[in-house]
């Protein structure tokens, strides 16, 4: 045992000149021990910690000691790490006053923390159990509901109690029928559905993860120069540049919500321009999205921390903070892009605030494009010159970048940085945008040149502030512009095999997916990474799309089918039960909805709408 314990820790290895500063040791060999000692009622039970080591070596005794070291940008904290096997009896608190006593102690050595798994996690409250409740008894009634919708429904369907509102709330739950319309793409191919957008949601989605898991991967990697080196490659734009996956998101949805609004709009210019039927465009919008997202946030906040309490993964102070407990109300407003920005509960949910806000404004542009496209482009056109103008005045004020890769190197003149996401990225003033038909080669030239237009700034060449304000202020138009294009080009039957590959019918099931996959990534990605006990090394890229970025993907698109079975299709057709009938007054016309383009996320609750 006592060998298992020296043999556990962390010994210094080589690539240190790559940047690896991170010894973990052995966590299972550590945690394996229990051995009864003779003479002596207690168990030895070995017990994992990690040592922080300030990485100048300098004494904890000075002010200038233990102090964080930025990689670029980033905030993530550098330190030498080290895994060291102890007694469980030991606690954190204990051996950080031993060996980083008071001020004026005569002890002088490098070491600034002590800290082991579930330190810094949350403690484990109510809140727990009564989630666990929660998502226990809906998941419970989608089950129950599914066996019953599979083995009875057509015995049940002509009996009395088949009809009864009662029985209609729990038949909204069922498994069964919810799955089966996630996969159902009999609607795919009809000529009034526009046909790439599933894929665009599919590998907008991919990116974000991608992107996200990239972020996820600097802050626990063992070397980190590896990955510092990739930002010298033409292709790691693609990654850095995730950003713009986001404004395909917000692309999509501005689309969508015009092309189905006017398609109403034209049916019933009356009932759909009435106070009754604004108020339900935005009821529906809000009872569309609110309750999955409002389950993850309970889930995240009471549930995910406790799976990861004692991992090594626990001790990363962004992992295991906990704003949720204090900021969820502002969460389930949609306002925490704004209110309380510097302490987000779910970080990547800013663009539900985001586009929820700009949902809120919508009438500003489709009324006037409605009764006269003129007065429409005006207000199109002076929106997009505030948004533009107020984008580069804050580049030329604050001296900020032009995008937010974070391998690119600061102004010194740079001010007011923290509140750089709330304004620039998180902010959705900045991100209008305005349609416009151009060709192929204009489409593919502008999104190359967004994508990779930094590359040379990222190897360290500094850009003017006259161009980062320029690549700032346009960059988004010129993504949507493209996107725009590749859209109307397949509408009109000008995409070719493009649009053959982008009409898939495969996409549909996972495009449908992606608001519930959206929602559940972090959380997945923190799962798995949770599940690597020892040192994680960054090969190449592509060892990393294989190994991590496929395989994450895959779990978070299963389990996205049963997130989205049961709290969001559920409470989509219940939803429907409750206004649906309200929300779109009956008349002579049926009108067929192309099933999942009612939402710019998930998959639609409903096949036909009587209007």
């Amino acid at each position: 045992s006592y060998f298992s314990v020296f043999d556990s820790n962390g010994k210094r290895g080589s690539a240190i000149l790559r940047g690896h500063a991170y010894f973990a040791g052995h966590y299972s060999e550590c945690t394996k021990i229990d051995y009864q000692m003779e003479n002596r009622e207690r168990k030895f039970k070995g017990q994992y910690f990690r040592v922080d080591i300030d990485p100048f070596f300098r004494p904890n005794s000075r002010n200038d000691s233990c102090s964080v070291v930025l990689l670029v940008m980033t905030g993530i904290e550098i330190f030498w790490e080290f895994g060291v096997c102890l007694p469980a009896s030991c606690s954190s608190a204990e051996m950080r006053n031993l060996f980083r006593p008071a001020k004026g102690s005569s002890i002088d050595n490098p070491v600034c923390q002590f800290k082991r798994p579930g330190d810094i996690t949350p403690n484990l409250d109510a809140g727990f159990y009564i989630t666990l409740v929660i998502m226990g008894v809906i998941v419970a009634i989608c089950i129950a509901s599914g066996f019953v919708d599979f083995y009875f429904s057509e015995r049940l369907n002509n009996t009395a109690f088949s009809k009864s509102l009662g029985w209609k709330f729990f038949m909204s739950c069922s498994l069964y029928t919810n799955i089966s319309s996630i996969y159902d793409t009999s609607e795919s191919s009809k000529s009034s559905q526009i046909g790439p957008i599933h894929c665009i949601r599919f590998f907008s989605m991919v990116w974000v993860l991608m992107s996200h898991l990239f972020s996820s991967w600097l802050a626990i990697v063992a070397n980190g120069d590896d990955i510092m080196a990739l930002g010298r490659d033409l292709t790691s734009e693609v990654i850095l540049n995730g950003f713009f996956s986001v404004d395909s998101f917000f692309f999509m949805s501005g689309v969508l919500l015009t092309f189905l609004w006017f398609k109403s709009f034209h049916r019933q210019p009356k009932e759909t321009m009435s106070v009754y039927g604004w108020a339900m465009f935005y009821i529906h919008r809000f009872l569309r999205l609110s309750p999955a997202y409002y389950i993850l946030i309970i889930f995240y906040t009471f549930v995910v921390k406790q799976m990861i309490r004692e991992t090594p993964l626990s001790m990363n102070s962004i992992v295991t903070a906990d704003s949720c407990s204090d900021t969820w109300w502002v969460e389930m407003l949609y306002l925490h892009n704004y209110v309380d920005h510097q302490r987000p509960c779910l970080g990547y949910s800013w663009y539900l605030a985001a586009d929820m806000q700009m949902y809120l404004f919508t009438p500003l542009l489709i009324i006037p494009l409605a009764f006269k496209p003129i007065l429409g482009f005006i207000v199109a056109a002076i929106v997009f010159i505030i948004s533009t103008a107020t984008n580069i005045f804050l580049v030329y004020h604050y001296h900020w970048p032009a995008g937010q890769n974070w391998f690119h190197p600061p102004d010194p003149q740079q001010t007011n940085f923290e509140n750089y996401n709330m304004l620039m990225y998180d902010s959705p003033l900045i991100r209008c945008q305005i349609v416009y038909i151009t060709a192929w080669v204009v489409a593919i030239s502008l999104m190359l040149t967004v994508l990779l237009g930094l590359h040379d700034q990222t190897n360290g060449t500094e850009l003017g502030i006259f161009w980062r304000a320029m690549y700032s202020a346009f960059n988004r138009p010129a993504w949507g512009i493209g996107l725009s294009t590749i859209v109307i080009l397949c509408y009109y039957g000008y995409g070719g095999p493009i649009n053959s590959f982008m009409s898939w019918h495969i996409w549909v099931p996972l495009g449908r997916l992606c608001y519930s996959g959206y929602l559940i990534h972090i959380p997945m990605i923190q799962l798995t990474l949770s599940q690597t006990k020892d040192e994680i090394y960054f090969s190449n890229f592509i060892d990393f799309l294989i190994t991590r970025v496929i395989s994450i993907t895959a779990v978070t698109f299963f389990f996205a089918i049963f997130w989205s079975a049961c709290f969001e299709l559920s409470f989509g057709r219940i939803e429907k039960l409750l206004i649906g009938g309200v929300r779109t007054p009956k008349s002579i016309e049926k009108v067929t909805i192309v099933k999942g383009e009612e939402a710019v996320w998930g998959a639609d609750v409903e096949g036909e709408i009587k209007l």
